[in-house]
């Protein structure tokens, strides 16, 4: 994976939580599109963690396409 984003930390998928309120929704499709961008752009934005509630902010679909890819950490 390469990365191309100023992060903090690399974290494995299972370990994040995703946000119970959030309501978006990505269908199959999607999330197999943005795996492929993935794949040949790289990571340029961080998925956001809520220091105060653990809970993911933002990136949510992200992490989804991490997941069909195959990767462990984000």
């Amino acid at each position: 994976m390469n990365t191309h984003c100023l992060y903090d930390e690399m974290v494995g998928v299972k370990f994040l939580k995703s946000h119970p309120k959030n309501r978006n929704k990505h269908p199959k499709e999607q999330l197999e599109r943005l795996a492929e961008i993935l794949k040949y752009q790289g990571w340029r934005y961080p998925v956001k963690v809520s220091k105060s509630s653990g809970f993911v902010t933002s990136g949510h679909g992200r992490i989804e396409a991490a997941k069909v890819n195959g990767w462990k950490e984000v």
